[in-house]
């Protein structure tokens, strides 16, 4: 396991699950995609600013922390790109689930950053 790419990881779901968004904007590159697979088959995506204002809206309905539990699974560096695989259970609103991720990771501004991350929702 790949101590840096963790720990990055890790801020970024403190600072996402307490809706600090500074931090958390800090975490993702500008590019940033998120891909979705949902336990009914459907696909969700967002790009960096539809991320941030699910967050934002979060924290304007004055909804409680996230869970912030994680077991990374994976996470290793080839070709000076950041792979981990973590696995949490967590409420984005529908109840709560156990969601897969895959986060690609890249070197910006001296600190890991996410660029791609994909999601997929484990059946209950």
């Amino acid at each position: 396991m790949n101590i840096e790419l963790t720990q990055a990881v890790e801020k970024l779901i403190d600072a996402g699950c307490h809706y600090r968004l500074d931090e958390l904007a800090e975490c993702y590159t500008p590019d940033l995609h998120i891909v979705i697979r949902q336990a009914d088959g459907q696909l969700m995506q967002f790009d960096y600013l539809a991320n941030m204002a699910f967050f934002r809206g979060l924290r304007e309905q004055g909804a409680p922390p996230l869970n912030t539990a994680v077991h990374f699974d994976y996470a290793q560096v080839q070709d000076g790109i950041g792979y981990v695989i973590a696995t949490r259970r967590m409420n984005l609103g529908q109840g709560e689930k156990t969601i897969v991720f895959t986060l690609m990771l890249r070197q910006q501004d001296g600190a890991w950053r996410v660029f791609r991350e994909h999601a997929l929702e484990l059946p209950q």
